[in-house]
């Protein structure tokens, strides 16, 4: 890949960073005091801001007791919880106010946030195409565009937590809110054919430079043919956002359905969450209603029964645990003895 494409490149890696010491497993462990106390905002409109953006998957914990660097995270989430924003972003993180059964407060970082796309356009300066409903991470807004962060979506979790990120512009105009998990049923359906079962590169033009590296997966990536040029095909890659571009090697004829399926949010459920069956510890019912604190301030409030792990014992009339409700959002936090019920015979993890 040459210079100018890498230079063009934002890699969401450096971004994301490594996973906390604050979190053992999909836990935490003790950490120091925010280093400016524990301050979330509420109720602050952003000017030029979307008021409601929608959460991403990724790796790590991805909710903040604050926006600087240092400060400890105390929960993680998963994709398209609706997400009200609170105050200005700070650094690289939003305070934000998650809904739907767990109402959980903090700061987010601005990647782990989008805004859905209303049109089809290629952002410029990137191999990147966007349909409507598709998630972009607004970075900053530069009056009437937003600075966005965005990652094409292969339509496979393993391939999606891993994908480079790049930087663009979008005119303000171009998002709004939306449905993540919609597909654009107005996209050219172009022709089914699956990849070799290695990685390929993806160029801007035939014979031009990489913009792009397909990544190798089991079974290969199939992808949508839009343009035949004799060894050369034009190809629109994943489910959305999506990789667009030259490719120069053997494909094969596959199907629509073999193209993958957009994320999809959590339905609510009765069964325990992923996040806590995955933990160790003994195993709660948490009562609907519960309040949950994090260095004495309130972070979230529980909307039906949930699940919870204890993670370092009683601290008098309160339970430090890690807990949820479904596989949206889970938290770690102080809440009240009397709001959990201990489930008998549990296994202590299904790790």
């Amino acid at each position: 890949m040459s210079g100018q494409e890498i230079g063009r490149r934002t890699l969401l890696r450096g971004l994301l960073g490594s996973a906390s010491v604050f979190f053992v497993g999909g836990a935490c462990s003790s950490s120091p005091r925010p280093p400016s106390g524990l301050v979330i905002p509420r109720g602050q409109a952003v000017e030029g801001w979307p008021r409601t953006l929608i959460t991403l998957p990724g790796k790590g914990p991805a909710i903040f007791a604050g926006h600087e660097e240092e400060a400890p995270p105390f929960g993680h989430l998963g994709f398209g919880l609706r997400a009200r924003v609170e105050g200005e972003p700070k650094g690289q993180r939003i305070p934000v106010t998650i809904g739907g059964s767990f109402i959980v407060r903090g700061w987010v970082p601005l990647h782990r946030l989008a805004a859905c796309t209303l049109r089809r356009g290629r952002i410029s300066g990137t191999p990147i195409y966007v349909g409507a409903n598709d998630p972009v991470s607004i970075i900053s807004s530069e009056g009437e565009s937003y600075r966005i962060i965005v990652r094409p979506r292969f339509g496979r979790v393993e391939l999606d937590e891993d994908a480079d990120g790049y930087s663009g512009v979008i005119p303000a105009n171009w998002v709004g809110e939306g449905d993540a998990s919609a597909p654009d049923p107005g996209l050219n359906q172009g022709q089914p054919m699956q990849l070799p079962g290695w990685e390929v590169d993806l160029y801007d033009r035939p014979g031009g430079q990489v913009v792009a590296r397909i990544p190798t997966a089991d079974p290969p990536l199939t992808v949508i043919v839009l343009k035949d040029q004799g060894e050369w095909k034009g190809v629109r890659v994943g489910v959305g956002p999506f990789l667009v571009g030259f490719v120069n090697v053997p494909l094969t004829p596959s199907s629509a359905e073999a193209v993958g399926e957009r994320p999809k949010r959590p339905e609510p459920s009765n069964e325990m969450p992923f996040r806590i069956a995955n933990e160790a510890g003994p195993l709660h019912r948490v009562a609907a209603g519960t309040r949950v604190f994090f260095y004495g301030e309130a972070v979230g409030t529980l909307k039906r029964d949930g699940w919870a792990r204890e993670v370092s014992g009683r601290r008098g009339d309160q339970v430090d645990v890690y807990l949820a409700v479904d596989d949206g959002v889970a938290i770690r936090g102080l809440v009240p003895v009397s709001s959990l019920q201990p489930v008998e015979g549990a296994t202590a993890s299904r790790s």
